[in-house]
């Protein structure tokens, strides 16, 4: 019996934990601007400060959220339902309190706190909480009460950028990787579907490994431009050997992004500096910057030449292959495309991205996957491609 309760505690702790690594990595990002942890606050007709939620957080708009994390629901939600109810009567700017369970509940756990969730969304029940989530929900959910109080562009980019962040936090996690390898029964992770999901995308067996390291750090190319490498995971084998994955990562609220931005020279350069028509045609097609802009004979010449260099493009553009910098670093080897609109996402080889690509007849512009175009400011003098990320 002692050694149960002293799991359950050490098991709630572990949860706790992981919800205070997620609000510090939002307040490092600036999606939140105050967090505090044990939240009091007392009726000021009485002595104490008896209500009380594990973390309350504050936005740029000043609305503040309560959360409450939690590895068993049951009977002890009643104690949150009543600090939630008399939190919010005190303190006017906290609008929503949520409990937050998590991702790797037993299922008779997970059911329990789904059903309770949805008699709270239908309003089977008088709720003084908003909703009761797992935690890589009320991740997402944060995520983008914070992106709708900023400008769309800069929004959509803080999205981006977040998330190479939050899959790197997510593989380095001590929690996931105890959990992974089930050495822990009281670790709760962190983001850990997230972590699984990218473990079992590559068919890393957990019994073979010892450890795990993933890194934003990705040096740019020697032009000085960005490679298409956004996030590098290192995997250390029990035999002292090593397997290097490179990611990049496409998020958008929108099907169609920039995926590739250069120079008709370069262009030319990777594809065939060999094929002097091919280069003419793309010089053509960068200063007019379009397709409809271009000569007709010449966008079907363009096309025509493009067909022997559409799987080279496609590489190219989408995995930096056969370009310029570190094919190990700076090349990647998968693909994770993220659906702001379905919260979801999709990790994929190169080689299985471009596969289904075809098989959902995804078509661009010259017989390729690409929208051709040029970017802002850039007539004349660059090309830019985009494409569908789904």
């Amino acid at each position: 019996m002692q050694n149960d309760n002293a799991n359950k505690y050490e098991h709630g702790s572990n949860g706790i934990l992981s919800l205070e690594q997620m609000v510090n990595s939002l307040v490092s990002r600036d999606y939140i601007i105050y967090s505090k942890k044990k939240y009091h606050v007392g009726d000021p007709d009485y002595e104490e400060e008896q209500f009380y939620f594990q973390f309350l957080i504050e936005f740029h708009d000043h609305e503040q959220w309560i959360l409450h994390h939690t590895t068993s629901i049951r009977d002890r939600i009643t104690e949150q339902q009543w600090h939630s109810e008399h939190i919010k009567r005190l303190n006017a700017y906290v609008k929503k309190a949520y409990v937050v369970v998590p991702n790797g509940l037993d299922k008779k756990e997970r059911s329990t706190a789904e059903n309770y969730n949805q008699k709270i969304v239908n309003k089977k029940i008088y709720s003084a909480l908003d909703g009761v989530v797992p935690f890589e929900t009320i991740y997402q959910m944060i995520e983008h009460k914070a992106v709708s109080l900023l400008e769309k562009g800069k929004g959509t980019a803080q999205l981006g950028l977040h998330f190479e962040k939050k899959l790197a936090d997510a593989l380095n996690d001590q929690q996931n990787f105890s959990k992974w390898k089930g050495q822990s029964m009281t670790s709760v992770g962190y983001l850990y579907t997230l972590f699984t999901d990218v473990m079992n995308a590559l068919r890393i067996d957990s019994n073979a490994v010892t450890n795990v390291f993933a890194t934003t750090d990705i040096p740019k190319l020697p032009s000085g431009g960005s490679p298409k490498t956004d996030v590098l995971l290192e995997i250390e084998l029990f035999d002292g050997t090593h397997m290097d994955y490179t990611f990049s990562c496409k998020r958008s609220s929108t099907n169609r992004v920039s995926v590739h931005e250069y120079t008709a020279e370069a262009f030319s350069r990777v594809l065939n500096p060999d094929d002097a028509e091919l280069k003419g045609l793309l010089i053509e097609f960068q200063s007019v910057g379009g397709v409809r802009s271009m000569d007709a004979v010449s966008a079907d010449k363009l096309r025509s030449r493009l067909v022997a260099y559409n799987d080279k493009l496609t590489k190219w553009a989408l995995a930096g292959i056969g370009g310029e910098g570190n094919p190990s670093v700076q090349w990647a080897s998968h693909i994770i495309s993220v659906n702001d609109k379905t919260n979801s996402y999709c990790i994929e080889s190169i080689d299985e991205y471009i596969t289904r690509c075809r098989s959902q007849g995804i078509k661009g512009q010259f017989g390729t996957f690409f929208q051709w175009t040029y970017p802002s400011g850039g007539l004349g003098k660059r090309i830019q491609l985009k494409t569908y990320i789904n």
